[in-house]
């Protein structure tokens, strides 16, 4: 009978808990045309933050790039998922050849994994927009310039 109030408790205990992770703050709507778009640093592109702040953590933020955008070679501080939205995207790792040669269409999905360097670039004749969603604080860095 003892195991069985122990066990009682310790389920509700543990479905108190889930139950709590599980709740929202309620629906939210955000339309295409309220998105707030600002310009990144440095990079002619612009981010669109749907939600979360993704330099603090968990985050769903749109990227704009212009047609012929190119990247770079960078890293990131955390794990990624992205989508594309519009235009045909492609996504590479320099060091491994991973990803060369696939070209992204709207509704293709990769992951990358934070600190590996690698590149990215639109490929297609319109704009591109990548939705990018982050579980961990986020940062893009650039390895430093050759003098």
């Amino acid at each position: 009978m003892k195991w069985g109030i122990c066990l009682l408790i310790a389920l509700t205990g543990s479905s108190t808990t889930l139950a709590q992770e599980r709740t929202t703050p309620g629906n939210r709507y955000l339309p295409a045309d309220k998105v707030p778009w600002a310009g990144e640093a440095g990079a002619p592109v612009q981010l669109g933050a749907l939600w979360g702040d993704r330099a603090e953590g968990e985050a769903g933020t749109l990227l704009r790039t212009p047609p012929g955008f190119r990247s770079g070679l960078h890293s990131h501080t955390a794990d990624y998922w992205a989508v594309v939205v519009q235009g045909s995207w492609e996504h590479w790792v320099p060091s491994t050849g991973e990803g060369r040669g696939i070209h992204l269409e709207s509704g293709a999905h990769w992951t990358q994994v934070k600190t590996q360097l690698h590149e990215d670039a639109c490929v297609s004749v319109v704009p591109c927009t990548i939705f990018l969603f982050n579980k961990q604080p986020y940062v893009t860095e650039y390895p430093p310039r050759p003098r």
